[in-house]
């Protein structure tokens, strides 16, 4: 799967650009704030119909305007694909727009969930060492993306998950009545612990596949020297049982454990909603003891093992996104990951504020561009 054509108009810094692109590596170079990673940003909407960076898409809009459209021509398994996405603020009552996605493919409008199931995208971007570092909120939403994208069913479960979880808390909250509350609960309880079940059982056979993978890159880029282990931290098993009946049992039991708890702070306090994972290297929570080089190599074995699962899923590897990752990789890391990408022949866009992290074979192998105030010129 490769993308062969976008053009833009109207989007963030880039009023109009038309821009094709070859099978392997494609090479953006520019100064900070040109809009290296606003291009990045709007392929990676071409194919998942979202932005990774922000959840208001009235923000990709350029300044001023009431409109962007973007189009994609998308090869998949010798077919092409057209994919128009536009955005545009409707004017709903004084000083009040609503905003109105449309997606197309091939002419035809069709549901952001198609275009996922078609389509696959990675990123790799320097926010991303926050998986390791950052919030547990954090990592559940890097699993969240990533099961979703492999996995559809899961993304519906999760749907229904955090809309039975809102309706729960809003009961936990709002209900005065202990009798009244008590029984309402046991009608949300039943389906919260099915769906939360579905995602917990997900998760720890995803976290198991990603690891094997993950340690593998690992230990390529180390030579061996560090194994690399992740551990999934549920609030409601002590062991990672794959058996959703063993699942949904211990899930229903820590609920009634710990009704009256929850009823005192108005809030659900289980469930996968609540979850984490530890990331080690030879048994050490990186987070706390591992350098910063030891954190970037993890995050890159953890984006390396995604591809691997994409194309154990579909057959093909999906389109990958490094923005600005160059300069956060030492020499050897940096060698690694370029060989590794021109042996596999993932199509691959990456953004760099010098070329000098470019070897002359790399840079011959590579279409390169630079990227200066929203304008795109070949080099």
């Amino acid at each position: 799967m490769y993308l062969k054509t976008l053009r833009l108009n109207n989007y963030r810094n880039f009023l109009k650009l038309s821009i094709n692109f070859t099978p392997n590596l494609n090479i953006f170079i520019g100064d900070n704030a040109q809009g290296k990673t606003n291009l990045l940003e709007a392929l990676y909407l071409i194919i998942r119909g979202n932005s990774y960076r922000t959840k208001n898409d009235q923000e990709l809009i350029s300044w001023s305007n009431k409109s962007t459209c973007l189009y994609g021509e998308i090869n998949k398994d010798e077919e092409n694909f057209q994919i128009n996405l536009s955005l545009e603020k409707k004017l709903e009552s004084f000083n009040k727009f609503k905003l109105i996605k449309t997606i197309k493919i091939n002419q035809n409008i069709q549901s952001k969930s198609i275009l996922n199931k078609e389509f696959k995208g990675v990123v790799f971007s320097p926010e991303h060492l926050q998986i390791i570092k950052g919030a547990p909120s954090i990592r559940r939403k890097f699993l969240n993306e990533q099961i979703s994208q492999i996995y559809p069913l899961y993304y519906r479960h999760l749907t229904d998950y955090y809309r039975i979880l809102g309706q729960r808390n809003n009961i936990l909250k709002k209900e005065i009545n202990q009798r009244g509350l008590r029984e309402r609960l046991l009608i949300w309880d039943p389906q919260l612990i099915e769906k939360g079940s579905f995602l917990i059982l997900t998760r720890i056979r995803f976290l198991k596949k990603i690891n094997y993978l993950a340690d593998k890159f690992h230990q390529k880029i180390t030579k061996g020297k560090e194994n690399l282990k992740i551990i999934y931290q549920s609030n409601i098993l002590k062991d990672q049982q794959e058996n959703i009946s063993f699942i949904s049992k211990a899930f229903e039991d820590k609920i009634k454990e710990h009704k009256e708890k929850e009823i005192k702070y108005k809030i659900s306090l289980f469930g996968p909603h609540r979850d984490d994972f530890l990331v080690c290297i030879n048994e050490f929570n990186i987070a706390s003891y591992g350098s910063q080089g030891q954190q970037r190599t993890s995050v890159l074995s953890l984006k390396l093992a995604e591809l691997e699962l994409i194309k154990e899923r579909e057959g093909v590897y999906p389109i990958f996104l490094l923005d600005d990752v160059m300069s956060e990789l030492d020499e050897e890391r940096r060698h690694f990951l370029l060989e590794l990408i021109m042996d596999k022949k993932v199509q691959t866009f990456i953004t760099s504020i010098s070329l000098d992290y470019f070897n002359s074979n790399i840079k011959e192998k590579s279409k390169i561009s630079k990227i200066e105030g929203g304008k795109i010129f070949a080099l």
